[in-house]
């Protein structure tokens, strides 16, 4: 089974990087145990002034 989910990775401003690549990470190590594989599909933010910088993971069991 294939599964797509999106996470915020990142922010411009450096403190709010800090925070959302920590719960990112902590996140991943909860996915990672659970499925087989985690693969980053593509990183993007999204127009106009957001600054939260999203990532695209595929999940297969």
């Amino acid at each position: 089974m294939k599964k797509v989910i999106t996470l915020e990775i990142g922010n411009s401003s450096w403190w709010k990087n800090k925070k959302y690549r920590k719960e990112a990470s902590l996140e991943l190590k909860k996915l990672r145990k659970k499925y087989k594989d985690v693969k980053l599909v593509k990183k993007y933010r999204l127009k106009g002034s957001n600054t939260i910088v999203y990532g695209d993971y595929l999940l297969t069991d």
